[in-house]
């Protein structure tokens, strides 16, 4: 079945004008296997180019903070001092708190804090910080408020490193920017849909450097994505 996965792979190199994706091809056809996921396989759900460079920027002193948890709360509670995590969905964040037990790490602290019922304005706009909203369907006629807010109680400067893959993307990313400390990371899943940056680019570029904003192949999706990374100036 290798030639299927080659073409495939080969067809979203070109459609991408990539020329040094292919060192990733083997791990991309392993994790398309039967059986495969993120939380077994201890993985985030990015780019490869962007875990490899976590992998060499993270240790054993750093703090992050993710919103959204999986594999990749695995991934980090083997590597970093501590690991903060908000989730939106309650079945999933049970799964992940009983993996977390069973890996037996004290460093993780997760908060299930789910979508609150009612619009902050008549309109909500997904791209816009302040609105709380998501365009998920299921989000319609719910806000993120307390979900985006979570990190607020947080000293400022007080993480290594916040992973942005959850819900109201803009608005976390807004409560987030405080919060990372010199030459740490914010990591933005996605970051190729268009909704997610037009009103907070500037606000991301006026105190961060960009590290790798580019697509590329990933884990468990035979279509490339996008994940970028800035770094605190």
């Amino acid at each position: 079945m290798m030639f299927p996965r080659y073409n495939i792979f080969r067809s979203q190199m070109r459609k991408h004008g990539l020329h040094d994706s292919w060192r990733f091809f083997f791990r991309w056809r392993r994790s398309l296997k039967p059986g495969a996921s993120s939380v077994r396989d201890e993985q985030p759900w990015i780019t490869y180019k962007v875990i490899d460079y976590l992998k060499g920027c993270l240790g054993a002193t750093h703090r992050v903070f993710e919103y959204g948890g999986g594999g990749s709360t695995l991934f980090f509670v083997n590597r970093v001092a501590e690991v903060i995590t908000v989730e939106h969905q309650e079945d999933w964040f049970r799964i992940l708190s009983e993996s977390i037990s069973k890996a037996k790490k004290s460093i993780w602290s997760g908060r299930f804090v789910g979508p609150v019922k009612g619009d902050l304005v008549p309109v909500p706009d997904p791209s816009e910080p302040s609105h709380y909203a998501s365009a998920d369907v299921p989000s319609k006629g719910s806000n993120y408020r307390k979900y985006a807010s979570a990190i607020d109680e947080y000293p400022e400067n007080y993480f290594d490193c916040v992973v942005v893959d959850g819900r109201s993307r803009p608005a976390c990313i807004m409560h987030a920017i405080p919060k990372i400390k010199k030459g740490g990371l914010l990591v933005l899943d996605n970051s190729d849909r268009e909704y997610y940056l037009p009103k907070i680019r500037k606000a991301v570029e006026l105190q961060f450097e960009t590290v790798i904003d580019e697509f590329g192949p990933g884990p468990y999706s035979q279509d490339f994505t996008k994940t970028t990374v800035w770094r605190r100036k």
